[in-house]
């Protein structure tokens, strides 16, 4: 994942954000995980590589990625968990100030 920007501050709207951005590059990885290159990559690979040998490694290697596009969601859905209650931390601090 590349972060190029980080803009964060102490606001709603930059964690709304930062939130947006991260869903936006674990949808992104996921996409390019299961996407036409990957398609690709098994179709040349069935053409000329044949026997258990090469069933076994395109299997393996199926495995591996639903591991990582799980590993993907798990960050994805952590990272929200994590800002929600961050914002709902802010708001609180936020409406305390207020008198």
């Amino acid at each position: 994942m590349a972060i190029k920007n980080a803009t964060y501050g102490r606001s709603s709207g930059g964690l709304t954000t930062l939130k947006s951005n991260i869903q936006s590059q674990c949808s992104s990885m996921n996409k390019i995980l299961s996407g036409q290159e990957y398609k690709d990559l098994i179709s040349t690979l069935k053409e000329n590589w044949a026997g258990t040998d090469a069933t076994d490694w395109i299997n393996d290697l199926d495995k591996q990625i639903t591991d990582i596009k799980k590993q993907i969601s798990t960050v994805s859905t952590q990272s929200q968990k994590l800002l929600d209650e961050d914002m709902a931390n802010f708001k609180k601090f936020q409406a305390s100030n207020v008198k």
